[in-house]
């Protein structure tokens, strides 16, 4: 890949270019040890979000600012899962999902006007667990 000249784009093109950060720099901005960082990035966010392999992990915008948050408050962020919508469910507030990592269909909450559009679509989940089970929430696609 060539390098990005500034002097060519125009003005506020850099910020549609996905960014990705070394998951080695962002280990030692939080001075943490690479075990519990490697850990959380397990935990907290999807494969696609991260790209490479040993010492040399990428991490894309979109799981930086999961991790960035996740690192502060960890019990706080939950899991977020990729999905793909297999039919709307006879709630209109929610969807059937298959997630391929847990090998589990799950009915997941989403806005009413996606409801429709988003069967045959894969989207972004996040599970919230709390005392009455597990529940599922529509990121974004």
């Amino acid at each position: 890949m060539f390098p990005i000249r500034r002097w060519l784009l125009p003005t506020g093109a850099l910020e549609d270019i996905d960014m990705k950060k070394r998951l080695l720099h962002i280990q030692k901005a939080a001075e943490m040890s690479w075990e519990e960082l490697l850990q959380i990035c397990e935990e907290k966010l999807t494969p696609d979000m991260i790209t490479g392999k040993g010492k040399l992990l990428w991490i894309n915008d979109q799981g930086q600012e999961i991790l960035e948050k996740a690192l502060y408050i960890n019990e706080i962020i939950p899991k977020h899962y990729k999905a793909k919508v297999i039919k709307p469910a006879p709630n209109h507030n929610y969807v059937f999902a298959y997630i391929s990592e847990k090998t589990l269909k799950v009915p997941v909450l989403v806005p009413r006007k996606l409801r429709k559009s988003l069967p045959g679509k894969t989207c972004t989940i996040e599970e919230i667990e709390d005392v009455n089970g597990r529940s599922y929430r529509y990121v974004g696609a």
